[in-house]
Formats: structure tokens, sequence, C-alpha cells
């Protein structure tokens, strides 16, 4: 059974390699690691700045991650989103977002936005599915992105 927990020091490793297996199968460049840092620092990036970052569990075992950093008193940006490769398409990105969302409402956040990249049509419906609006494009280095945003009811 799923479970979700905050984020702790212990989860550190195996939180690096999800990401990276996430970023393996979507990228054809190297980052370099100040990319990452927000991962290196996951209290002070985003706990301690009044955002969020959960794991999901499976078993005992990180299979599922991902965090929103508070941008003002009111809005936040949802973060490094990530399921196991081999446990996609199966809801469990749903419900950690669902559970984001709850999180954010309950601290008072009335807005979420994120980016991804424009190459990947199944993130990008994936958060059209979740209510999520377009909001316009951007680039990060030599990757289109894709804005999004979604008002907390």
């Amino acid at each position: 059974m799923l479970r979700f927990i905050r984020f702790r020091p212990e989860f550190q490793d195996a939180i690096l390699g999800l990401h990276e297996e996430a970023m393996e199968r979507f990228m054809d460049v190297s980052l370099p690691p100040h990319e990452t840092s927000d991962l290196h620092s996951i209290e002070d990036q985003y706990i301690k700045s009044g955002g969020e970052f959960l794991v999901g569990l499976l078993n005992d075992e990180i299979v599922a991650m991902g965090g929103y950093r508070r941008c003002t008193p009111s809005s936040a940006e949802l973060k490094r989103m990530r399921i196991r490769s081999d446990l996609q398409g199966q809801g469990l990105g749903s419900r950690l977002l669902d559970e984001l969302e709850r999180s954010a409402s309950r601290n008072e956040i009335t807005e979420l936005t994120l980016e991804t990249a424009l190459d990947r049509p199944l993130t990008l419906e994936f958060y059209r599915r979740h209510g999520y609006t377009d909001d316009g494009r951007n680039r990060y280095g030599a990757i289109e992105t894709a804005r999004f945003k979604k008002t907390l009811g």
C-alpha cells in the first residue's frame, strides 16, 4: 500500500536516485550539479521556507516524490514530481499531486505553478487533466518548457 510522508534526511540517496532515473529517461543532456542543489538541501529549500516535500513509500521503498516551494504568502511552485518508471500509469502521480495540493491548501496557498519540458506530451496532459491551465512558455537552457498554473479551491 502506498503511503506518503514528509522528507527525512535518511531518504536523501533514494531521492537522488529516483530523480536521476527520471532525468535519464527524458533528457539527452546532463544537467550541471547546481541544477539539483535543491535536492541536496530539501529541508531548507522546501520545508523551512513554508513548502512541503513528500515521498511515496511502497513496501518501505521510495517510489515517488514531489514538493512545492512557497513563492509568496499565497502561491507556490510545484517541483520534482517523480514516479518510479515501472509504476507509472497506475495513478500514483495523481495521488501524489492530490496530497501536495491538500497540503498547499492547508498552508493557505491558493495558487500552484509549475514548469515542465514541452516535449513530454504525457506529462503535459497529466497536468491539464488535473485542472492546470497553460500559462506560457519558457526556456531552461536548451529545453523549451511549458508553464502551468492552478487556483486551489
